[in-house]
């Protein structure tokens, strides 16, 4: 791990625990999500270290998008939009991103093993604007776009079922943050040719 990498988790860890893990709890309600705060820590720092890895192994610099991951998003130079993954369940974690989504590879991600948590990738992210104001039908758009060709970049349309959908609220009413399922239909069909036999 790089030392920049090392850095910025020191000083991720620090302003956590100092604000007493405040900033990520108050993200995990804003997108009704109840899950502890424990496991968005170090979700993101495991995240963040993979979308470091992946970029160096592409050969391209990560160092606009560590400067970004900053804990108070408010702080964070050109970020846009926060997407918070589910890893499968075990774990969360929180990527601010700017409008290009540069230095994050979906496609990359969806295969990562997460050796703490025992799963491989993740199975759903939200996509929120780090003003918590809600996604506006043109960006909406976009992202849905970005997302799609991004895990279609790696994978065939009928590899992948990917399910982009707003959130609503108790009435059923859009709230402006995107959530993304994915699922591996390679998967799915080599599960139910097991069970058949």
């Amino acid at each position: 791990m790089s030392e920049a990498l090392q850095q910025w988790e020191r000083e991720f860890r620090r302003e956590a625990k100092a604000d007493k893990l405040r900033a990520l709890r108050d993200h995990l309600r804003a997108l009704n999500l109840e899950v502890r705060p424990q496991p968005i820590l170090e979700g993101t720092i495991h995240v963040v270290r993979a979308c470091a890895a992946y970029a160096q192994i592409d050969g391209q610099s990560y160092a606009r998008f560590l400067a970004m991951q900053t804990y108070d998003p408010a702080r964070s130079p050109r970020a846009v939009y926060a997407f918070t993954f589910s890893l499968c369940g075990k774990a969360f974690a929180r990527v601010l991103l700017g409008r290009e989504l540069r230095g994050l590879d979906l496609a990359d991600l969806f295969d990562h093993p997460w050796q703490e948590y025992e799963v491989c990738g993740f199975d759903c992210f939200w996509v929120a604007r780090v003003d918590r104001t809600a996604l506006k039908e043109r960006e909406s758009v976009i992202i849905e776009r970005q997302v799609t060709d991004d895990l279609l970049f790696d994978y065939l349309e009928e590899e992948l079922d990917i399910c982009i959908e707003d959130c609503l609220d108790e009435d059923y009413q859009p709230v402006g943050v995107l959530l993304v399922t994915v699922h591996d239909l390679r998967f799915m069909k080599s599960h139910k040719a097991r069970e058949r036999t």
